[in-house]
């Protein structure tokens, strides 16, 4: 929970933990910061009104009205809820200090509350212009459908 940079997540659980609450997959994406594969999750098309939620602890993350239906095969939102998000740099397996893993690292999406992994920020210019967007797997999360 402790990377040496001083932050400490509200939420931890031994590993242990961890792989009890979550399904293999789950745990590879949430912990290991692996990424699903296209249009494996029921929610990369979900359309219901309602709530986005981590799945590591369940803090609230999206709202269904930021969503956009994209066909690539993930859940994509327009930003999240204020101060539920973290962002890192994916190396891809580099290091800091290596210049080119540095240049080539991605924007990656953390829980604020449990540091679960739950995806990357991107760009799609030919469906989203100009503008960076969330990606997330959508095994990282749980769906809270709105009351009727």
């Amino acid at each position: 929970a402790d990377d040496g940079d001083g932050f400490v997540y509200e939420i931890q659980r031994s590993e242990d933990d961890w792989r009890a609450r979550l399904a293999p997959a789950e745990y590879k994406i949430l912990r290991e910061g692996d990424t699903e594969l296209p249009k494996t999750s029921p929610l990369w098309d979900e359309a219901r009104d309602g709530i986005y939620c981590c799945k590591g602890c369940d803090l609230r993350l999206y709202r269904s009205l930021h969503k956009m239906q994209l066909s690539k095969g993930w859940a994509f939102f327009r930003h999240s809820y204020p101060d539920t998000v973290l962002t890192g740099l994916d190396l891809q397996g580099g290091r800091m200090g290596d210049p080119f893993a540095e240049l080539g690292a991605l924007l990656e999406v953390h829980c604020r509350r449990c540091g679960s992994h739950l995806g990357h920020i991107v760009s799609i210019p030919e469906e989203v212009p100009g503008r960076p967007i969330h990606c997330i797997n959508g095994h990282a999360l749980t769906f809270e459908p709105a009351e009727a």
